[in-house]
């Protein structure tokens, strides 16, 4: 073998290459295009039964946000049960985790306020609620 019949070996190779690299690079192209502009996944009506746990919290809280500025406590027992059949076990393992790890801010007070007067009787909910209009302070 001499060296032109090598060197033009390693031109093909080089040229195959390339090509696989090309088309390996629009194909990655081609399909971030697609997944990100032309057919993007939308997610709408998420049912909350779905979300992973920490989102589930933060669901939590913003309803008890909403039952502590409205009062509405029938929407709120709706809003729990569309995180399913345990929303009210979460909400009360929620809060006891909350007030185990000692938290002491406005919306732990949300939180256990709501848990109490959905029927949660715990003696550790006792310092979190409004006592006559006031709110108390642990």
């Amino acid at each position: 073998m001499c060296i032109t019949d090598f060197l033009q070996t390693m031109k093909r190779w080089i040229r195959l290459i390339g090509f696989i690299s090309l088309g390996l690079l629009a194909g990655v192209l081609l399909g971030l295009y697609l997944g990100w502009i032309a057919w993007p996944t939308e997610f709408t009506d998420a049912n909350p039964a779905v979300l992973a746990e920490p989102y589930k919290q933060d669901y939590l809280t913003m309803v008890a946000a909403v039952y502590a500025a409205d009062g509405d406590l029938p929407a709120a027992q709706q809003r729990l049960a569309a995180l399913g059949e345990g929303g009210q076990e979460f909400l009360n393992s929620f809060v006891l985790d909350q007030i185990l790890q000692g938290r002491r801010d406005e919306e732990l007070r949300q939180l256990a306020q709501l848990a109490h007067d959905l029927g949660l009787d715990s003696p550790a909910l006792q310092p979190y609620l409004n006592s006559g209009g006031e709110t108390a302070v642990p």
